[in-house]
């Protein structure tokens, strides 16, 4: 299974391209965010929103999608990433520092300086060397509903130049929009040489920006008088150039609270444009960012409560031991309690209980909230933000917003903050970012409201290019009642699933828990920590059951449809586009 990938492909591959124009017909359309959704016919033509409205005619030479239970929204805007660009094949410490090549000293001129390329002050790199259009990031995020996004190059102290670009076309000359439109920078030092800590990237970040200065004053002399010698510049500060004269803006990578106030003071310091961008922390900061309007984009990657899955893990277990009748399989079900995670369940009268780990776990759980609230905190202080998939997962978006949502931010709030914020942020709400006649034809169309649970996208639209996913309904129980016996599927069984060329081997384990099923699923491929299958469905002999599975970041569905007979499970999983494969199974025990 680890060879499988679910990727939708473009209409226009699949179909002759006879035409320019794509009409969405009845459409449930969301133009912006806070607006009702109304009723209305979407043209699209040439990559451009040619018109909307509920009277709007079709053109004869129109590909008609009937979107009659259909919602169309604007479709979202990456404010900061990596996408299109691929990992260093040697990646050490943060910020994409390389590997093993850390440990070596770095050539140094006769003032004791690195390159600019050992030290990572590469301000004059760009994204077009490194930007592949076939990079597997840029099908993943356009699949989670985004059409336009704003790329930096890897690197180190200042990686580079970033570039808007559109996730459509067979080429960088096709995808890269506007290039060179801002500078991007961290925290990160070079490993080894100078500057290798944080404080020396500090000093040297004001060292290069007041010799850019100097250099921006001498060129304005040497332009308007004579008898001023030639400038000759270093090439990182005549780079900057357009930064110190606020031609660009300094789009800074700080997540936790110590580095955003580090980048806030140099802000201050040196007077420079700058966006703090990839934030996890900015709550503690608030009244700041309140204060001094630098815009801020939010990191797409919030952290995991493990002890959410621990405590799901239990409540299965007990309820498995309520279940029981006989004495000596619930006490063998507790006992499975006690074996999860290592978790220990102690004697109330014998409990101790450690007041610095509870301290510890009270802190732990307190922190997880406010990175869950921070959004909607933000919001509610009328502090402007937009999103960036820099340290994001695909597989996650959804998860990851509804989380948000529940945790306080309002899903207008979250629309605004995919679509036209970060589109005035980086200046193309002109063209995109709404849904208006004569912006570009970038649209989502989904099934359900955006951010409901269970929403799921049918078409992406960008710049007219048209992708369509499959959606597939969930399979619930017909209503007839489960003549097979719980334990004709309860325990465990091994599997061998047949992908040409080679097998895959596993687990699955199945329980009833007051008359409804449980089961879980292991392999070697299977590395996400999430184990637990979804939607069993038991119905005379027939057992069908779905998992997701995490490939790389993409979330992909396994669909099983198997038939039980005696100690066989057998049949077939489907693996989306990719088809559908024959699966063995056979029980290795059964529950006492």
């Amino acid at each position: 299974m680890a060879g499988f990938a679910l990727v939708a492909q473009p209409i226009t591959e699949d179909l002759p391209q006879i035409t320019g124009c794509i009409a969405l017909t009845n459409a449930k359309v969301v133009t912006t965010a806070g607006k009702e959704p109304a009723v209305q016919n979407i043209i699209l033509r040439d990559g451009l929103i040619s018109t909307i409205g509920a009277d709007a005619k079709i053109p004869p030479d129109a590909y008609i999608i009937k979107a009659d239970s259909f919602y169309v929204y604007p479709a979202f805007i990456d404010a900061l990433s990596y996408i299109g660009i691929k990992e260093p094949d040697q990646q050490g410490g943060r910020g994409g520092q390389r590997g093993p090549q850390n440990d070596e000293r770095p050539v140094i001129d006769e003032e004791g300086n690195a390159s600019l390329e050992e030290s990572g002050i590469t301000p004059f790199h760009n994204v077009r060397t490194t930007f592949d259009p076939k990079e597997k990031s840029i099908s993943d995020w356009r699949a989670q509903g985004f059409a336009v996004t704003h790329v930096v190059p890897r690197g180190k102290m200042i990686p580079g130049q970033g570039t808007i670009a559109v996730m459509a076309g067979k080429d960088a000359d096709h995808m890269l929009w506007k290039e060179d439109v801002s500078f991007f920078g961290q925290w990160t030092g070079t490993g080894s040489g100078y500057p290798s800590t944080i404080i020396g990237v500090m000093a040297k970040w004001r060292d290069l920006y007041h010799n850019a200065s100097q250099d921006v004053n001498h060129l304005a002399s040497y332009t308007a008088n004579t008898n001023v010698p030639r400038p000759q510049y270093n090439q990182a500060e005549e780079a900057l150039m357009p930064l110190v004269k606020q031609e660009k803006t300094l789009y800074f990578k700080a997540s936790g609270v110590k580095d955003i106030s580090r980048a806030l003071a140099m802000q201050k310091d040196l007077g420079m444009k700058m966006v703090i961008g990839d934030v996890k922390e900015a709550w503690y900061l608030k009244n700041q960012f309140k204060a001094n309007g630098i815009p801020l984009i939010l990191s797409l990657d919030l952290p995991e409560d493990k002890s959410e899955d621990k405590d799901k893990a239990k409540d299965k277990a007990k309820d498995k031991a309520e279940a029981k009748e006989d004495t000596k399989a619930k006490e063998e079900a507790k006992a499975e309690v006690k074996d999860i995670d290592s978790i220990k369940v102690e004697v109330k009268d014998s409990t101790k209980i450690d007041p610095e780990k509870q301290a510890f776990e009270k802190r732990r759980t307190e922190s997880l909230k406010e990175h869950r609230e921070q959004a909607g905190v933000l919001a509610k202080e009328g502090i402007p933000f937009s999103f960036g998939t820099m340290s994001g997962k695909p597989a996650e978006f959804s998860k990851t917003m509804q989380t948000m949502i529940e945790n306080g931010l309002d899903k207008n709030a979250a629309l605004n903050a995919l679509t036209i914020q970060p589109a005035k942020l980086l200046g193309i709400d002109h063209y995109c970012g709404t849904l208006e006649a004569g912006k570009m034809a970038n649209l989502i169309v989904s099934n359900k409201p955006v951010f409901e649970k269970d929403a799921a996208i049918k078409y992406m639209i960008v710049e007219g290019n048209l992708y369509e996913y499959e959606i597939k309904e969930k399979k619930k129980p017909s209503g007839k009642e489960n003549h097979a016996p719980a334990e004709t599927l309860e325990g465990m069984w091994s599997y061998t699933i047949e992908v040409p060329d080679q097998s895959r081997e596993g687990t699955f384990e199945f329980f009833n828990i007051n008359g409804g099923w449980e089961g879980t699923i292991t392999s070697t491929e299977i590395t996400s920590g999430n184990a637990a299958l979804n939607d069993i469905v038991v119905e005379g002999d027939k057992v069908s059951f779905s998992f997701d599975m995490d490939l790389g970041g993409q979330e992909v569905e396994l669909e099983f449809d198997l038939t039980l007979k005696g100690d066989a499970l057998d049949g077939s999983v489907s693996v989306g586009e990719l088809g559908t494969y024959n699966i063995t199974s056979t029980r290795t025990s059964k529950p006492n």
